[in-house]
């Protein structure tokens, strides 16, 4: 009898434990935790590459998700951004923290304003990485695969102090850049959102802009997936992302960290307006 109860909790000890390395699981679990999120505040720490080179940026973000108004200050510049959908003509408004020393209203799109970033504001947010999951699943379906040949848990590991399930995304196809001809006349963001492959990606190889309009029969060279390799560190306690980075061809293309992060953040009545206190414009 000693035995078999000795037995039985083992049994039950190992199920859970593989349950609860399940990176199907994991990865449902960290969605449905986004999904919940309207409003929040964190820290982005980002590392991307512009031709050779990496830029490295600490970035505040203070955030809502639906609808979509976004305040995001970079703490190294001291360069502030306010985003609110149907305000201000759907522009940035830009406190540059030097020359012209004036405010400034800009598109988001603007070469100005994404310059020295992989993603628009649009993306902004921790609902960025269940669009990015909707995309990679899209092509697995469409390669006539399961979602497990997708995921690869890596196990449980400690990041930057915190418990975290470690997992590779890995696309149904070979990374490597075809060209693709499009079929209509669209920006950027609808093309990359249509073949799932990052704009920033398409936007470096074609010399092109978010604003410009790419017109039916243009020829490009365009990445056969979003990544050739994702990683991605998920906190075991609370199932929201810690760090991704994103691999191409060459390696390395982009690192985010999200540190400080508050799912339920006090916002004053003014937030996301000019007037907010906690805002320097």
């Amino acid at each position: 009898m000693k035995s078999f109860c000795s037995f039985l909790l083992l049994s039950i000890f190992f199920t859970s434990a593989s349950l609860a390395q399940n990176p199907i699981d994991i990865i449902d679990k960290m969605r449905a935790e986004i999904t919940k999120i309207n409003k929040s505040s964190f820290e982005l720490h980002s590392k991307e590459r512009f031709g050779d080179e990496y830029v490295f940026k600490k970035m505040k973000f203070r955030m809502q998700e639906r609808p979509k108004k976004v305040y995001m200050k970079d703490l190294d510049k001291g360069v502030e951004l306010l985003y609110v959908d149907g305000w201000n003509k759907n522009k940035g408004y830009i406190n540059p923290a030097g020359f012209p020393w004036v405010n400034v209203s800009l598109s988001i799109y603007d070469s100005k304003v994404v310059a020295e970033n992989h993603h628009t504001v649009s993306d902004a947010g921790l609902g960025f990485v269940n669009k990015l999951l909707n995309g990679f699943e899209g092509t697995v379906e469409k390669a006539g695969k399961t979602r497990s040949s997708l995921y690869d848990f890596k196990g449980e590991v400690t990041y930057n102090g915190r418990p975290c399930y470690k997992l590779y995304i890995k696309p149904p196809v070979e990374f490597k850049y075809i060209t693709y001809t499009t079929k209509e006349d669209l920006k950027l963001m609808k093309l990359s959102r249509k073949i799932v492959a990052s704009d920033f990606l398409i936007k470096e190889k074609n010399n092109l802009s978010y604003n410009r309009t790419i017109k039916k029969g243009t020829k490009l060279q365009v990445p056969t997936a979003y990544a050739k390799k994702v990683v991605v560190y998920i906190d075991t306690k609370t199932y929201l992302p810690v760090c991704q980075m994103l691999f191409d061809d060459k390696g390395l293309l982009e690192k985010y960290e999200y540190k400080k992060i508050s799912t339920y953040p006090k916002f004053s009545s003014s937030e996301f307006t000019t007037d907010c206190s906690h805002y320097g414009f």
